[in-house]
């Protein structure tokens, strides 16, 4: 039973600032963000994950972020390209040279939205910048802070 319990659960990578790490690793984290949910449902009541240190485009480099290991059932996990929610980001906000335009943010919004698979649809390769949507909170247990990453 243990092996199929396993088998169910995935360890996935969050990155934590330096400054809230003994904040996570007492209280766990919190499915709220900062982050724009292009008022799509799938990106409200989440933590954003990642498979590999290298799909961590925002905080791979950055001192000031360490990873965490998550460990959490398969059955919570949403894979989509965060490429697609990054551009529409930029078209709703109007940054990084592109106007504002409504529309195209919520073209963009939905191609991110129908694109998106469960983690056991995802293949190696899928998306360009792959993000794991995990849904609710995430239990002090189940993280543990990686040295080695």
């Amino acid at each position: 039973m243990n092996n199929q319990r396993n088998d169910l659960q995935i360890k996935l990578l969050h990155s934590v600032p330096r400054a809230k790490l003994s904040i996570v690793l007492q209280e766990g984290l919190r499915a709220t963000s900062s982050f724009d949910d292009l008022g799509l449902e799938m990106r409200q009541n989440v933590v954003y994950c990642c498979l590999k240190k290298e799909h961590n485009k925002m905080w791979e480099k950055n001192p000031d972020y360490a990873y965490v290991e998550v460990t959490v059932d398969r059955s919570r996990c949403r894979v989509a390209d965060m490429d697609f929610a990054s551009i529409a980001m930029m078209y709703r906000q109007g940054s990084q040279g592109r106007p504002k335009n409504s529309e195209a943010a919520r073209l963009l919004a939905e191609v991110y939205r129908v694109t998106s698979v469960s983690l056991d649809e995802y293949r190696e390769g899928m998306f360009w910048t792959p993000e794991v949507l995990v849904k609710g909170n995430i239990e002090p247990g189940c993280i543990r802070v990686l040295n080695h990453i």
